[in-house]
Formats: structure tokens, sequence, C-alpha cells
């Protein structure tokens, strides 16, 4: 009995990591809308570059790893001189992809460890913290292994900067062009 019992459990695991096989690499563009006013008005929104490495672990379940960079100018509110952020999200977590035919439907979410650093003449402030992030998205699968990503994430991080906390996450809708090994 107790043998049997593993050998039907193991074909069951089997045959969930046999379709659980993808490897999928991106590129990825994103326009981040930051949540907190106080970071609006001195940055506004902008582009954000990165990568996503996801891989299949289970019928639809994937880890995912990726990092991004977000650099931008601004004027500090009062003193109206010039200011520059730099921010590096880099984090994991999981995703539940289901096929819908050409698209793959998908809801995931992760950790993100942040690297914050902004420079100005009154001095740098470089930071880091942790934060969350949700994501949903549709890939279309093009041709061979090629696809394209639309996707929307959410991303939060609160970090003390001198006096002051300010949540540096926000909403992200971007693409992403991958290959599907």
């Amino acid at each position: 009995m107790k043998k049997s019992v593993i050998i039907i459990v193991s074909v069951i695991l089997l045959s969930g990591l046999a379709n659980a096989a993808d490897f999928i690499v991106e590129l990825r563009a994103n326009y981040l809308h930051p949540s907190e006013e106080a970071f609006r008005d001195i940055y506004g929104g902008g582009m954000m570059y990165g990568g996503e490495v996801s891989i299949g672990v289970w019928r639809g379940l994937e880890i995912w790893l990726g990092g991004s960079y977000f650099s931008k100018k601004g004027e500090l509110t009062f003193t109206k001189e010039e200011t520059k952020l730099e921010i590096y999200p880099l984090g994991g977590g999981v995703k539940y992809r289901f096929s819908t035919g050409i698209f793959d439907l998908y809801v995931g979410a992760g950790l993100n460890y942040y690297q914050y650093k902004e420079s100005n003449p009154i001095g740098d402030v470089s930071k880091r913290g942790s934060g969350y992030v949700g994501k949903i998205g549709s890939c279309v699968n093009v041709t061979g292994g090629f696809l394209i990503d639309l996707y929307i994430n959410y991303s939060y991080c609160e970090l003390k900067l001198a006096d002051f906390e300010i949540n540096i996450g926000g909403i992200e809708a971007g693409i992403g062009i991958g290959y599907r090994f």
C-alpha cells in the first residue's frame, strides 16, 4: 500500500513538472506613476527599464526574478535646485499563469529590495529598503518561442529620508519582449 501511494504521488508530481518546463527571459520597459504626491511633485513619473526571468515549477505556477532601473532629474520644491534620483528595484516572487489560446494571463506577487540614491546641492541621500509588488498581465505568443508581455504592477516601499517617510513605489504599466525556452 505504502509503495503504491509513493508511486501515485510521484506520477502526479512528474506530470505537473512536465507541464512546468517553461523558462522565460524578458526585456521590459514601463512607465512608473509614483503613488506619493511629494515624489510626483519633484520628479513626476517616468520610464523604467529592466528584465525578468520566470521559471515554471508546477502546472502554471512560476517563480520570477527581476530587476529594473529608474532615473530622473527634478527640482527641489523650495530652492528650485536640480536634483537627480536613481532607484534600483530587485525582486522575486511567484506567478500563476493560465493559457487562453494564444494569450497567457497571469497574476503574481513578490518582494522587492530597493536601492534609492538622490543627489542635489544640499547633499546626497542613499537608502535601502524592502517592499511589495503585485502584478497582472497577458502574454501574446507571437511565433516560435517569442512573446509580447503587457502588464501592470503595483509596488510599495516606504523609506525614511531625513525627517519624513515616503513611498517610492507606484503603478507601473509596461511591455516586455521575451522568449520562452
